[in-house]
């Protein structure tokens, strides 16, 4: 059964000065190195109701080695991750967008939804969804570790981003 997640990230700058960091090119491609391992794309598309959007498609292989020993039992070798996160312009003071995770050696979906809107003199980013391990026994197991790391993936992203625009002030 999927196991639903809900993170937010603060932020003293509006909406406006986060989201165009959000879906900057420049800044993905500083924390994510292109490499044989690694890989960063950003692109400017259109969504299925016609609005431009910008994705942010993130790919990276790690030895399954630096997982806990019970991703291990189900993975050997390396193990390739993508996140994709689909931001929609801000409209009305407030940005939308998707993130998509997924992952090769184990049947894993990360799907949620990401909701920047004011708060206070600043921003706040809410982000829901859910993750679905599909392996029989262990899945629910793997979907709290899944949890966990998306958990500090919103805490890194917010972290780097707060350092970013403040150094930007």
């Amino acid at each position: 059964m999927p196991k639903q997640f809900e993170f937010s990230a603060e932020f003293d700058h509006p909406v406006e000065r986060v989201h165009a960091l959000l879906t900057d090119e420049e800044y993905w491609r500083s924390r994510v190195a292109d490499g044989p391992r690694a890989a960063v794309r950003v692109g400017a598309e259109q969504d299925t109701d016609g609005v431009p959007v910008v994705t942010v498609t993130m790919t990276d292989v790690v030895d399954a080695d630096g997982f806990p020993a019970l991703v291990r039992k189900v993975v050997r070798g390396e193990m390739r991750m993508e996140r994709v996160d689909v931001w929609r312009p801000v409209a009305d003071g407030r940005a939308a967008g998707r993130v998509r995770g997924t992952s090769s050696g184990i049947p894993v979906a990360i799907d949620g939804e990401y909701a920047l809107s004011p708060r206070g003199g600043g921003s706040v980013l809410d982000v829901r969804g859910t993750i679905t391990v599909r392996i029989p026994l262990v899945g629910g197991q793997i979907e709290l570790l899944a949890r966990q790391m998306v958990s500090q993936m919103v805490e890194r992203d917010g972290d780097e981003a707060r350092r970013r625009l403040s150094a930007a002030e």
